[in-house]
């Protein structure tokens, strides 16, 4: 029997809408959905609050939200797995990929969003490989599992894959959203005054420090828990963490975000944000796309085709989405 990715052999061959689709397909076939729900990171919740810049953001880019004027933000955490029924952890050490979208509400009258994960490096460089992957869990063995032949030779034959990879498996449990840093893994420019360009990466650091489950938190707490822990955190006061600038340095790549770069390189805290209320219309939440290339003049994308390819399966996820009914009962 011929594998459900041999529909297309070369996902290159497919044009930027077509190949998103064609990742949708995938993911909905093997990682699992619901109707109504965003492909990936099914289960979030919204939140509202503000972000504001400390001076060593406009000395690096004339960005508007980097002049230090108090933003105004919506952000969603959410579980990355595509099903919202999906669990937060496996146990105690052995946690699941969290997301953080946050989107700043511009003076100018228009918005900028990022799209961050609680992991320093992604499984593909380009977005052939992720769809390579996300193909390469396809249902081959008795009650629905992954054939882990076909998983294996694919990560073997596609060594850049591995490292992202084993940083999935590796992503320790959090205890709360508040406590997970948060990492944009791409690289982007920022633009000064002058107009000297500057690559960098961005991270959200906790402002309540990293944490990761304790052995008594992993035997009381549900299987679903990060979304009510965030709901009672806020009622109590205010959730914060600070942005932080990684600065590459000449022969840094900015079009690969399999690799790190040297943890000796720059880093430079350029700003807040703090969030205090939870999202008063999860619908209209539901509507927002968190496209990590929406940026405003003074930050400029790299040439990562990850990032751009985002782009279109943001898009893919949203009509789909949009077009169905969510079911009766949903989770949490």
């Amino acid at each position: 029997m011929k594998p459900r990715d041999d529909k297309v052999t070369d996902p290159a061959a497919l044009g930027g809408e077509a190949r998103a689709e064609r990742l949708m397909g995938l993911m909905e076939e093997n990682l699992g959905f619901a109707p109504g729900f965003r492909r990936a990171h099914g289960r979030g919740i919204g939140l509202r609050g503000h972000f504001t810049a400390l001076p060593a953001a406009a000395e690096l880019t004339t960005a508007e939200h980097m002049q230090g004027a108090e933003i105004a933000v919506v952000a969603r955490l959410s579980n990355g797995a595509g099903s919202p029924y999906a669990v937060d952890r496996t146990s105690e050490k052995k946690g699941g990929v969290l997301g953080m979208g946050v989107r700043f509400e511009l003076a100018s009258g228009g918005h900028a969003a990022w799209a961050a994960l609680n992991i320093e490096s992604f499984p593909a460089r380009k977005p052939d490989h992720f769809i390579g992957l996300t193909a390469a869990r396809a249902k081959g063995l008795p009650f629905g599992l992954p054939n882990p032949i076909r998983f294996v030779s694919f990560l073997l034959t596609h060594p850049p894959v591995l490292g992202g990879v084993k940083e999935i498996l590796g992503a320790r449990t959090a205890v709360s959203f508040a406590t997970a840093p948060f990492f944009g893994l791409h690289a982007y420019f920022a633009v000064d005054g002058d107009g000297v360009r500057r690559a960098f990466r961005y991270r959200w650091v906790p402002v309540a420090g990293e944490a990761s489950m304790s052995a008594a938190d992993n035997r009381t707490l549900p299987p679903q828990y990060l979304l009510s822990e965030i709901r009672q955190r806020v009622a109590r006061g205010p959730v914060a963490w600070d942005l932080v600038f990684q600065l590459a340095e000449p022969g840094d790549r900015t079009d690969d975000l399999t690799q790190r770069w040297p943890k000796e390189r720059r880093l430079v805290t350029v700003g807040r944000l703090e969030l205090d209320r939870i999202h008063e219309n999860p619908a209209a939440l539901d509507g927002l796309v968190f496209d990590p290339t929406v940026v405003p003049p003074g930050i400029e994308l790299s040439n990562d085709p990850v990032l751009h390819f985002r782009s279109q399966a943001y898009t893919a996820s949203h009509k789909r989405r949009s077009s169905e009914t969510k079911p009766a009962i949903t989770p949490e």
